[in-house]
């Protein structure tokens, strides 16, 4: 994950450096359990976490370890670390020095220093929902001809960030594939054409070679973007009730 996005003007535009306004986003992302992707800084290992604690006079956030040790060892190894996550619906991006594992109330968890800036991303875009695992939703990219099958990660009515586990088809920034099928649990399977935005390479701990693809959406007829909608509402209409029982 990187931090430039876009010109110089525009990350100027979206940079926050107060720091009582940094420590009201973070505070807001904790307190609505937002989840944040920690990256390193070759883009091979990454958490999915929750921020837990903000403590400025300690200098310091404080996130959920992972369920597998290695990734936090690989991020406390890397020389930085990148997080995403959402405010408001907004995406928030910052950066800190590597990681360190302590102790807070009994737990083992991720401490890093007080990000100095953030950058509060506040273009129109689409609202990602990240897909739930328990019920996948899959995409099959055809890619001259070849058919790569792939579990999506999160979607928007803009598009699609899918991980990709074939070798097979070689995608590139830029390349546009047509007829793809994308299928939606209980909702419907629909054929759309996708534009290749980003790919990372990345190594899973087995030593599995993946792929995670940014996709966007290319003149999606209005019939599915109502159906994606509906999806998106639906699952994360799903979600809340769960964390609120």
């Amino acid at each position: 994950m990187t931090m430039d996005i876009g010109s110089p003007e525009e990350m100027e535009r979206f940079k926050i450096t107060h720091p009582a306004e940094i420590e009201r986003i973070l505070r807001s992302v904790m307190g609505k359990r937002s989840l944040v992707t920690a990256c390193s800084e070759n883009n091979r290992d990454f958490l999915v976490t929750t921020l837990i604690k903000v403590d400025p006079d300690g200098h310091a956030v404080y996130f959920g370890a992972g369920p597998d040790p290695a990734i936090d060892q690989a991020l406390m190894a890397s020389a930085e670390v990148a997080f995403n996550t959402a405010h408001d619906q907004v995406r928030v991006l910052f950066k800190t020095p590597s990681l360190s594992q302590v102790v807070l109330d009994g737990e083992r968890v991720l401490r890093a220093e007080l990000p100095k800036e953030v950058l509060r991303i506040q273009r129109r875009e689409y609202y990602r929902l990240p897909t739930p695992m328990t019920h996948p939703v899959k995409c099959m990219i055809d890619v001259d001809g070849f058919m790569l099958d792939t579990v999506v990660l999160d979607i928007s009515i803009g598009g699609l960030g899918v991980l990709a586990y074939s070798q097979e088809a070689k995608l590139k920034e830029g390349d546009v594939c047509h007829g793809c099928r994308l299928s939606l649990p209980n909702a419907g399977n629909f054929v759309v054409s996708l534009r290749i935005r980003a790919v990372y390479e990345q190594v899973m701990k087995n030593g599995i070679a993946t792929r995670r693809v940014g996709c966007q959406f290319i003149d999606l007829p209005a019939s599915v973007e109502t159906d994606i909608q509906r999806y998106i509402i639906r699952v994360e209409r799903e979600r809340r009730l769960n964390m609120a029982q």
